[in-house]
């Protein structure tokens, strides 16, 4: 009967591989289900540029008014139809107006610049005239501010269509302790796409899962502590944390303004770096930018930075803390991104003093007293008319709608319990800050490294606290292909032009990003709500990367690794913390094998590593006895 089981269990390890093996391309199999609306004549959303998109343009192939259409369809397909990721608060019912005058423009022979008709999707913190800016609170409802923020402004200027406002934690993830992120009483939970039980992360929520989707080619979003990095990593785009000053923060609807920084989150480091160089600069109405015209690279174009080659003769580092407190996929796949930064020309070293995740939280104390203080002068000066003139009168309207407030605001009322006065801001921040500093300055001269590696958001708290840049990019998957997890570059103050060129260095050789249709089914609507003219839907999927671990007999383990997509797979064997087996082995059509014997008793985790792309990992166990 032994022999019997065994002879079974193999066989369905057998038909599995050969019932879902890769094509013979050996990447996505081809008549998967669609991602609708995807390709617009000829050019696939989820993967275009804006530079793609302003040279279907100007070919006459494409039009701002035809790109809004095909995102709006999008956005009723996935995000208020189908899988309802609800990432998206309101759409703008003057983005089609505004695209037909740029349209009008480009045909005159007036072209702005690199945004000229971009469609982009604003966090609903970021004030719009044209629109309300409730910060997903119950409270603002319908209400429009007085001034467009800088950002705002910058974005029309340059000409960018502001296609909507989405979704976010409410008063970025400033409401309760307990309150999960993405949600807000006004436009409830965001889903991440990926996965719907995998939390979106992070206030700038709806502002990832967005980009993820492509409801729009640009996305923007805020981080206090780590709410553009965490919800960057966990739904797969890029994300651009700014230094502390680089970009004006006037008419963001404010958390705590010694440490709120605004930032572009988007699908490839490319569009990162050109929409970086639109918003930033000085502005007369922030005065903490007024340094930052010094720090700006020639013209204002950070994409000049942008060489395949940036990482050659580069000396990074790592935390060995923040790498050991990984969990065997998340190190499997830090590892093998720190080899691909080796193999493109960087030294990489570990580095001291970088703690894994606690470093910096300190900057929490200042954020009460000005949330409250910075709240308040923006409701008199912005919303006059308002129906909450405060932050206590924002609590008094919560209590009447507990049904919609049903975490609490736990922290609304500690923040309105301090003094709120803004003459305490330095007092409170100044610390943190200038241990943080000295925390990442000091990690990065001892090692002699011009930024730091981060797996994932770890040290997002030291960061953000220093007022210091981080970008964030894919780096690949966990659970099989489910998860996405990213990889930071966090560097000195004004350092977004050398982080930008390391990451696109990265980007563009190990070509990380898939879209989330290609990795969860249950995306894939029953039809699409419109068919635009010219749309067509796109095919393929990357199967999960799978490992099944059998005991045969007492002391033998056999390994199956399924639906790999590179020659090799790494499989890792360990009981308890030790390593058992580290193996590269062939997978020839999509599946490896692996026999060991198991000298002793315990349980047995085995981490498959799938180097793609797009790098994938998976894991498996079994007991011996």
């Amino acid at each position: 009967m032994r022999w019997a089981g065994v002879v079974c269990a193999w066989l369905l390890v057998l038909c599995l591989a050969t019932a879902t093996l890769p094509n013979a391309a050996g990447g996505a199999a081809a008549g998967a289900g669609p991602d609708c609306l995807r390709e617009l004549n000829g050019v696939d959303l989820q993967t275009a540029t804006i530079a793609d998109l302003q040279r279907a343009m100007a070919e006459g192939r494409l039009t701002s008014a035809g790109l809004v259409d095909a995102y709006a369809a999008r956005i009723a397909a996935y995000d208020t139809g189908g899988a309802k990721l609800n990432s998206v608060r309101e759409l703008n019912p003057r983005a089609r107006a505004q695209a037909d005058a740029l349209d009008a423009e480009r045909r005159a022979g007036h072209v702005r610049g690199p945004l000229h008709g971009i469609p982009v999707l604003l966090k609903d913190n970021y004030g719009t005239t044209d629109q309300p800016t409730t910060a997903g609170s119950i409270a603002l409802e319908g209400v429009a501010p007085k001034d467009d923020a800088t950002v705002t402004r910058r974005l029309r200027e340059a000409g960018a269509v502001v296609l909507g406002k989405a979704n976010l934690s409410e008063f970025a993830g400033w409401v309760d302790l307990s309150m999960p992120p993405g949600y807000s009483s006004l436009a409830g939970q965001v889903v991440n796409a990926h996965d719907p039980e995998f939390s979106p992360s992070g206030s700038s929520a709806g502002s990832g899962v967005a980009a993820s989707m492509a409801l729009a080619d640009v996305t923007l979003g805020t981080e206090t502590s780590g709410s553009i990095l965490s919800p960057s990593d966990a739904n797969g785009v890029v994300g651009v944390k700014t230094t502390l000053g680089l970009v004006s923060r006037f008419g963001i609807l404010p958390l705590a303004p010694d440490f709120d920084v605004p930032g572009p989150m988007v699908r490839s480091v490319t569009d990162a770096a050109i929409v970086l160089g639109a918003i930033a600069g000085p502005d007369d109405k922030d005065p903490a930018t007024a340094g930052s015209g010094a720090h700006l690279p020639r013209g204002g174009d950070y994409s000049g930075a942008l060489r395949a080659t940036a990482l050659r003769g580069v000396r990074l580092g790592y935390s060995q803390e923040a790498r050991e407190n990984l969990d065997d996929e998340h190190r499997a796949l830090f590892d093998a991104a720190i080899e691909r930064i080796e193999r493109l020309g960087a030294t990489v070293v570990p580095v001291r003093g970088m703690s894994a995740e606690s470093s910096g939280v300190a900057e929490i104390a200042a954020v009460p007293n000005e949330f409250k203080a910075s709240l308040n002068r923006y409701l008199g000066e912005q919303m006059p008319s308002a129906r909450v003139r405060t932050l206590s009168d924002i609590i008094a309207y919560n209590d009447e709608h507990p049904d919609r407030v049903k975490y609490g605001q736990g922290l609304l009322q500690a923040s309105d319990a301090t003094p709120g006065r803004e003459e305490l801001f330095p007092v409170q921040a100044e610390p943190s800050r200038a241990a943080a500093r000295s925390t990442i300055d000091s990690a990065l001269n001892e090692a002699d490294v011009r930024a730091i590696l981060t797996p994932g958001n770890a040290h997002a708290n030291v960061g953000a606290a220093a007022g210091y840049p981080t970008v964030i990019e894919p780096l690949g998957y966990t659970d099989g292909g489910k998860h996405p997890f990213g990889l930071g570059f966090l560097g000195p103050a004004y350092s977004e032009a050398d982080l930008l060129g390391f990451a696109y260095a990265y980007e563009q050789d190990a070509q990380a990003r898939v879209p989330p249709t290609d990795v969860n089914p249950a995306l894939r609507p029953a039809s699409c709500a419109t068919v635009q003219p010219g749309a067509q839907a796109g095919t393929g999927s990357v199967r999960p990367l799978r490992v099944i671990v059998h005991r045969h007999r007492s002391r033998r383990l056999r390994v199956a690794v399924l639906h790999a997509t590179a020659p090799r797979v790494r499989i890792t064997v360990r009981r308890g913390k030790r390593v058992v087996a580290r193996r590269s082995v062939r997978a020839p059509r999509g599946v490896a094998h692996l026999r060991l014997r198991a000298r002793r008793r315990g349980v047995y985790r085995v981490t498959a590593l799938d180097p793609g792309p797009p790098a994938r990992t998976a894991r498996g166990r079994a007991r011996v006895r």
